[in-house]
């Protein structure tokens, strides 16, 4: 847009305002103008209804008049209508007055026709033949009379008010143009009485009388009468517009509207003719103003414009030197031209720049193209546009034959095609993919190459190309294929190791699962193989080890895994037996017997001309499905190579059903516990401890395991079972859970609230790495005091490290709880680490007590037990006491604290008698 169309569009938004502000100006002084006429019109309607109650007495006087006369009082037709021509003849505005019997018959009238007429079914003569006075009025087209007008009528009654007759008047339109009048209405104004149907009845503003108005306006009239301090704008018979009020005549049974109208045009004209002029004003001055402004703005800015025209046509041009001297007199315009000055030297110093980033791309090309790694430019089609000379060396072919062509020229089939599928799905979400290609060079040697492929976009943020960077890992995927080999071959026999057979045992368990058929696992040692390798050197042992690997590998399928996992062992796993024991059977005993005879077959080892015989032992056990761990399979395999080397060697076995029945015997166990802990099959039991004097002072707490059938396993199967699968720590974790459970509530209770708790803790679960603050959270989740719960440990728990056990031991004991050493005298019982031990209790293991009253070794022990704790200061609790003659023997040697069958067995707390929880309160 042209600084002239700008100027105008400033000078046309400043006085926009002030044409706002009149404009709103002559609005508010039509809204205050029409609102004072509106109040006017409203004030003459008021005036309008005092003279209808004026015009409707005048009538209503009339007809008394003629109600009162002796003429009307014999009902004589002759002599009544008589009368009312007589006054007719001085009320010129009336239509017709006469007198109607009650049953309808007009028999008086001032015009004439008396008689002939019924009026019954008028509702004038109708509401004066039910009133006392003058009833409602009734527009109509007189029957007697022809012309249209208003009927009302007045009833005359008997002394016992028995209606005698209705003297009734029309009244013309005359009659209305002189209540009009009456009104006193000012200069210009109007008044007219409209009947229902929109006739005009009297006025002459709207119309000529007896014509009927268009019904927009009767409704807007209609409307108006209905709400009070209402009124319209309506146009006249003559154009004009008025502000009309209107409502109802009185006496009109039918809807009659008065409407008074003032001349709204005239009135307002004054005020429009007052906006017109200032109107022109303003637009005079707005002209003024802009052509001056427009002379101003020419002076201030045409030269200088002109001049910044050709500064920046030279900038333009190239010549970034240019500079605008000539300075303006409008800040504004300086602060432009200093704009103008910087962005010149700003380019000026982009250009320099521009120099310095050029040199830098060249140096940037420079490295790309002597990079090491192979370096490759594609289009979003993958059409090869740019590579460097590392990826020209790398893969053979020229330049020339690359540019134009797709990168998979380099593809021979050796990269998966999942790689290819990942590597777009990638790139289509403009994410970088990383990932390995194996190719092949134009010589056709393969190689692998560590890609990485990234997209490059444009400003836009649209991708234009992929750019890939390359490096060559043959040399590296050949050492890590060769680490993995030393990792998982054996590098004597080449055969898969230790390591890798447990690998593919477990691949053949799963695979076995799918498909429910028999795998077997062999494993084969080598008779006497020590006294070979003493007697004839490692190097034939060696040799012999590699005779057996390829004795082997001749023997057994391709797809079975043959592998050596010990010095003079040898493993192999066999697959896809049948889906039948018995099949699977026979298969794997004639593989056996095939392995047995090649290997039985004499050896020529280290040239020797002399044959050497060797012999061997294997163990075979079947397997489907997931019913063993590969640990299992490996230890029942393990069990029939001993059963073979025990009968004599040389001969193979299979794993027996007497071995199979221990071994289902120990996974059902251990299964069998895993489902317990997961369903809260264990309970709880408390055997009493008591004092000398038989109180009860606390319990041990005995776990209990009620198998799916209802009966007691006993802790001796289950405990051992639970120590080698590690069970043990979940199970010892529920009960010392329980145990606080129970301790919280014996502490809620003052009878109970002295009793203490022993819970037996394992040496697996008390060396677990959160066993102390388990046991911590476990005492604050049921807020027990920990005075009350006293741990008990055998001293394997000290086993191993020592320090770590007592530092363990020594935090709990720091937080309240106590220890006890539990079946003290069966270990090393080592009193070095006993006196650095934080120990409160120890407990006399019951195979002394049981024994010391026959036993002289025994009772020396117990004597030892009970002197030492009472020089370190320590309580004791003789475990199994059964006879009252092992207590007595006990009391005698200074025991405190007793706990077996004497006192009472192991029971749910439910089931304790209340004698045993009676003395603790005491």
């Amino acid at each position: 847009m042209s600084l002239n169309f700008r100027l105008w569009a400033v000078v046309l938004l400043a006085v926009l305002p002030i044409f706002s502000m009149v404009a709103f100006d002559y609005q508010d002084q039509r809204r205050e103008l029409a609102r004072e006429l509106e109040a006017d019109v409203l004030r003459m309607l008021s005036v309008a209804e005092q003279q209808e109650r004026l015009a409707l007495e005048s009538v209503q006087g009339t007809l008394k008049v003629m109600a009162r006369a002796d003429d009307l009082q014999t009902l004589d037709a002759r002599e009544c209508s008589a009368l009312a021509q007589r006054m007719l003849d001085t009320l010129t505005d009336y239509n017709n007055l006469g007198a109607a019997l009650s049953d309808g018959r007009v028999f008086c009238s001032g015009r004439g026709a008396a008689g002939a007429t019924a009026v019954q079914d008028c509702r004038w003569f109708i509401e004066a033949s039910k009133g006392e006075g003058l009833g409602q009025g009734e527009f109509v087209l007189g029957r007697i009379s022809g012309q249209p007008g208003l009927v009302l009528g007045y009833p005359v009654r008997e002394t016992d008010g028995t209606l005698r007759t209705v003297v009734f008047a029309a009244i013309g339109f005359r009659w209305f143009d002189r209540m009009i009048i009456g009104y006193g209405l000012p200069a210009g104004w109007s008044a007219n009485l409209i009947s229902r149907d929109g006739v005009l009845l009297a006025g002459s503003s709207m119309g000529a009388q007896g014509q009927a108005l268009p019904p927009a306006q009767v409704a807007a009239l209609h409307a108006t009468s209905r709400t009070a301090g209402r009124t319209v704008e309506l146009s006249d018979a003559g154009g004009q517009v008025r502000l009309y009020g209107a409502r109802r005549v009185s006496f009109a049974s039918e809807d009659i509207l008065v409407a008074i109208g003032a001349p709204l045009g005239a009135t307002l004209g004054e005020i429009d003719r007052a906006f017109h002029r200032r109107v022109a004003l303003l637009a005079l001055v707005t002209l003024v103003s802009a052509a001056l402004a427009r002379l101003v703005i020419h002076g201030l800015i045409g030269r200088w414009a002109q001049h910044v025209r050709e500064v920046v046509g030279a900038i333009g041009a190239g010549r970034l030197d240019a500079r605008l001297e000539v300075a303006s007199s409008v800040r504004e315009l300086r602060a432009l031209e200093q704009g103008i000055n910087l962005m010149a030297a700003g380019l000026e110093q982009r250009e320099a720049a521009l120099v310095v980033r050029d040199h830098e791309l060249r140096r940037l090309s420079m490295a790309v193209e002597q990079s090491p790694e192979s370096i490759v430019i594609t289009d979003t089609a993958g059409t090869i546009e740019y590579v460097n000379d590392a990826f020209v060396r790398n893969t053979g072919y020229a330049r020339e034959e690359l540019i134009g062509r797709n990168p998979r020229i380099l593809n021979k089939g050796a990269t998966p095609s999942a790689t290819y599928q990942d590597l777009w799905a990638t790139l289509a979400r403009g994410e970088v993919w990383r990932g390995e290609f194996h190719n092949a060079r134009k010589d056709g040697s393969s190689y692998i190459e560590l890609a990485t492929v990234a997209p490059i976009r444009d400003a836009g943020g649209v991708v234009t190309h992929y750019v890939a960077v390359k490096e060559d890992i043959t040399l590296r995927r050949r050492s890590e294929e060769l680490v993995h080999r030393l990792a998982y071959y054996d590098p004597l026999t080449g055969l898969p190791n230790r390591a890798m057979l447990r690998d593919r045992l477990q691949h053949a368990i799963l695979a076995s699962a799918g498909s429910g058929e028999f795998g077997m696992v062999l494993l084969l040692d080598i008779d006497r193989f020590k006294q070979l390798n003493d007697t004839r050197g490692h190097a034939v042992g060696d040799e012999l080890l590699r005779a057996i690997a390829r004795r082997l590998r001749q023997v057994v399928d391709e797809a079975a895994t043959i592998a050596r996992q010990g010095d003079d062992d040898f493993g192999v796993i066999v697959e896809n037996l049948g889906k039948r024991r018995e099949e699977a059977l026979l298969r794997a005993e004639a593989l056996a017997r095939e392995i047995h005879l090649s290997l039985n077959e004499p050896y020529a080892l280290e040239g020797s001309v002399t044959l050497s015989y060797v012999t061997h032992s294997i163990g075979i056990t079947l397997f489907v499905g997931r019913q063993w761990s590969h640990e299992n399979l490996f230890k029942q395999a393990e069990v029939a190579l001993f059963a073979a080397k025990e009968e004599g060697r040389n001969t193979v076995r299979f794993f027996s059903p007497q071995m199979q029945s221990l071994v289902d015997a120990h996974a059902a166990t251990e299964n069998g516990l895993r489902a317990a802990l997961a369903n809260a099959s264990f309970r709880l039991f408390y055997q009493p401890q008591v004092d000398a004097a038989g109180r009860v002072v606390g319990a041990e707490a005995l776990i209990r395991w009620i198998d799916g059938d209802g009966r007691f396993v006993s802790p001796a199967v289950f405990i051992p079972i639970a120590e080698e699968t590690g069970l043990i720590v979940p199970i010892g974790q529920w009960v010392l859970e329980t145990a606080c459970a129970q301790l919280a509530a014996w502490q809620a209770s003052p009878a109970t609230r002295a009793l203490s708790l022993a819970v037996n803790v394992s040496a697996r679960q008390f060396h677990q790495p959160d066993f102390v603050g388990q046991v911590l959270a476990c005492v604050g989740r049921h807020g027990v005091d920990p005075a009350g719960l006293k741990l008990e440990l055998t001293e394997s728990v000290i086993l191993g490290d020592r320090d770590e056990a007592f530092a363990r031991m020594a935090n709990l004991r720091a937080h309240g709880l106590r220890f006890a050493l539990d079946d003290f005298g069966t270990g090393y019982s080592s009193l070095s680490y006993l006196k650095r031990m934080p120990l409160d209790q120890l407990k006399i293991d019951q195979s002394f007590v049981r024994d010391m009253l026959a036993d002289a070794s025994s009772a020396t022990i117990v004597r030892a037990i009970l002197g030492m704790s009472t020089s370190l200061g320590l309580q004791v609790v003789a475990e199994g006491v059964e006879t009252d003659e092992q207590a007595d023997f006990l009391k005698a040697q200074g025991c405190t604290g007793f706990q077996g069958y004497l006192y009472g067995r192991p029971l749910p707390i439910g089931e304790w008698p209340a004698a045993w929880l009676q003395p603790a309160a005491d």
